[in-house]
């Protein structure tokens, strides 16, 4: 039997509420310059001070900052603001710090702009794009018989559909769901890899979208790829199941 991602807890939506509030605040500072570029961050100690949280708290803030790229960890030193701070991203979101209803909403805007970008893929993609989708195609098939969920090669061949739109921002959107929702995404893949059944399904709807995108077929595309997240959706427990 399929099984789905379960809610967060009570507790445990308190704690992302909590850490998407500091990481908010430390990013801010952070990028006016409150801590010089390639300089010690403050201690888990002085932040759990400072904000009256604990450790698992803090300790998720900080991933997140260098999720973001705006510190590094230096085992046994420490962590340093980064001494090259990234431009903010288009989109922002904490590190999967949605609840289920949230990320039903986040899937039903993925769902509308990812099948936007497969149709103007068909439309746009150059003989090379063409080829880089077809590839990572490849790639994720030879994954998944070989044991692997998938999730890296996933990743790529979405990302390939959004380059071959010519319109950057698909890219960017792309990027901030999978670095952004990477625990979703990866229960999902993860879901179908434990039902042969459902990892053919989940694959045959990657062949529909890549053929579309090749034949040059936009609106072809655009239901390919809007069907297969609807389906990403149920393996996910967000959409109610078929009959």
């Amino acid at each position: 039997m399929m099984q789905t991602r379960q809610p967060p807890t009570s507790g445990a939506r308190r704690g992302q509420r909590l850490s998407a509030r500091i990481v908010a605040t430390l990013e801010q500072e952070i990028r006016d310059g409150l801590y010089p570029r390639g300089s010690q961050f403050p201690t888990e100690a002085k932040l759990m001070a400072r904000f009256g949280s604990s450790r698992a708290v803090i300790r998720e803030t900080i991933a997140e900052l260098r999720r973001a790229n705006l510190v590094v960890t230096q085992q046994g030193s420490g962590t340093y603001i980064a001494t090259a701070l990234p431009e903010r991203p288009v989109f922002s979101m904490t590190a999967d710090a949605v609840d289920q209803q949230e990320l039903r909403y986040i899937y039903q805007m993925r769902r509308e702009v990812e099948a936007g970008a497969a149709a103007l893929a068909a439309i746009h993609a150059t003989p090379q794009e063409q080829s880089d989708i077809a590839r990572a195609l490849d790639r994720l098939a030879i994954s998944l018989k070989q044991g692997d969920p998938g999730d890296k090669h996933d990743l790529a061949l979405h990302q390939a559909i959004a380059n071959a739109t010519g319109n950057h921002y698909f890219s960017d959107f792309i990027d901030f769901c999978y670095n952004r929702m990477s625990t979703a995404i990866s229960t999902a893949r993860h879901n179908s890899a434990r039902d042969a059944t459902l990892e053919n399904i989940a694959q045959v709807e990657h062949h529909n979208i890549v053929d579309s995108i090749l034949n040059r077929e936009p609106e072809e595309a655009r239901a390919a790829m809007r069907l297969h997240l609807t389906n990403a959706m149920r393996r996910l427990g967000l959409q109610p199941p078929i009959g």
